[in-house]
């Protein structure tokens, strides 16, 4: 089975606007069309990384996809 992984930084805050930007780019590609994503948050251990609700808040993973 095939599946889109999309890991984001969790921890680096400034830039998650440009990784949403990246990901939305991706999604409009044909090729990945139909294709299950799974979004990671990586280095969420750390003391200031966003939270899983943030990064699902920030990124529209629950919704607003371009697919």
């Amino acid at each position: 089975m095939l599946i889109t992984r999309y890991v984001v930084d969790s921890a680096d805050t400034e830039r998650i606007s440009e990784s949403k930007e990246e990901l939305f780019e991706l999604l409009e590609k044909p090729v990945l069309a139909g294709i299950p994503l799974l979004v990671l948050g990586n280095k969420n251990d750390l003391p200031d990384a966003l939270s899983v609700d943030k990064v699902i808040d920030d990124m529209y993973v629950s919704s607003g996809f371009p697919r």
